[in-house]
């Protein structure tokens, strides 16, 4: 897997964020918004710029604990 950051926005506002992604195979990525608990899926390119909330999710999950690297969303997706 392919774990990274991006910058980006959410909401009507377009509030700036930071995006974690966690690219799988086939073209799969999790990601979540900084300090968020909300997980989603999605095969659409996330670079940055990308305004979350245009993103095709396909799967979700809510985490045990807030999102606040690369790294804990990886923990989060292998428990």
């Amino acid at each position: 897997m392919n774990t990274y950051e991006v910058n980006g926005t959410y909401g009507s506002n377009k509030t700036p964020c930071i995006v974690f992604v966690d690219e799988c195979l086939h073209g799969l990525k999790w990601y979540a918004v900084e300090d968020s608990y909300n997980v989603n899926a999605t095969y659409d390119d996330i670079r940055d710029g990308v305004d979350v909330e245009t993103l095709q999710d396909v799967d979700t999950f809510t985490a045990s604990l807030p999102i606040d690297s690369p790294e804990t969303l990886e923990t989060e997706l292998d428990s």
